[in-house]
């Protein structure tokens, strides 16, 4: 079965796509830690333009599969459909855009490029969270500690 890839307009490039994957990886650095193997493959193969995200995403899932919780509130989660909506950022008055006053645009690198570069990054998250002390992922509470009174 064939699928031809589908990239937003903010995904064109691979220079593009790289800037989402730098992203992705940071953020994973926050979450759980440095990237499989596995979702590097998947990002190489997004950066070259042989998947989109969506199957970057799929993918993801079927590897990595959601854990059950014993949170009560896990999933319980609603919009507040009344709120209203952000407004947009006002100019100051008297702003006037001048394109000239814009970075130049960094020449058009090939894919290869940007995969060393992902490679790279991925390695330097994975040589700091080396330097850093075992995570500790949940903080025990002992109530045997709170006072019958805040209970």
């Amino acid at each position: 079965m064939s699928h031809t890839p589908y990239f937003s307009e903010n995904e064109q490039t691979p220079a593009q796509r790289w800037d989402t994957v730098q992203f992705a990886l940071g953020i994973a650095a926050t979450a759980q830690g440095q990237a499989s193997a596995e979702s590097l493959q998947l990002y190489e193969r997004y950066i070259f333009g042989e998947i989109d995200l969506e199957h970057v995403g799929a993918a993801v899932r079927d590897l990595y599969p959601q854990q059950s919780s014993n949170d009560s509130h896990a999933g319980g989660w609603t919009p507040n459909l009344d709120a209203e909506p952000a407004r947009p950022p006002q100019a100051p008055p008297g702003y006037v855009y001048d394109p000239a006053e814009e970075p130049a645009a960094e020449p058009e690198q090939p894919a290869d490029v940007y995969v060393a570069r992902m490679r790279a990054f991925a390695q330097d998250i994975a040589d700091h969270l080396a330097t850093q002390p075992p995570r500790q992922r949940y903080i025990y509470f002992d109530d045997s500690l709170v006072p019958d009174t805040l209970s």
